[in-house]
């Protein structure tokens, strides 16, 4: 997988539940931009992902900042791959085919399949891991 999107997402709730195990009601995007080292912007972004995939509540202004909708333990690392990843693990060639030749008209439809058996057995192992495993994780 060449994206790092799923993993700077669960770094993003291992930081809001981090901060709220520590006593903060909301965790402020800078501080998470901060931890994560990158733009505040890329933050907010994949935050907004979060949001719409019900994983993270936020406010805006003064004290604002994201909290995990639920309990880290009910969050499936699937369901972070899933709100900010787009598309499988691998891809397919996206190359012209050579019309001429019968292996690069064949390669997809000889590969849609293991693909797909990859992405559906990333997904299994992802499904059994919690967030809340990250966050214990870090101590």
């Amino acid at each position: 997988m060449k994206s790092s999107r799923f993993a700077v997402a669960a770094h993003i709730l291992v930081s809001v539940e981090h901060a709220t195990r520590n006593g903060q009601e909301f965790c402020p995007s800078s501080s998470i931009a901060s931890s994560v080292n990158t733009n505040a912007v890329f933050v907010r972004e994949l935050l907004c992902q979060l949001s719409k995939a019900h994983l993270v509540v936020t406010k805006e202004g003064r004290g604002g900042g994201a909290q995990l909708a639920r309990p880290a333990a009910q969050i499936s690392l699937a369901e972070i791959y899933q709100a900010v990843e787009h598309g499988p693990a691998l891809k397919l060639n996206t190359r012209p085919k050579d019309l001429c030749c019968p292996v690069s008209c064949g390669m997809d439809r000889a590969l849609v399949p293991v693909i797909s058996e990859v992405e559906g057995a990333l997904l299994k192992i992802l499904k059994g891991r919690k967030l809340a495993e990250l966050v214990d994780n870090i101590g």
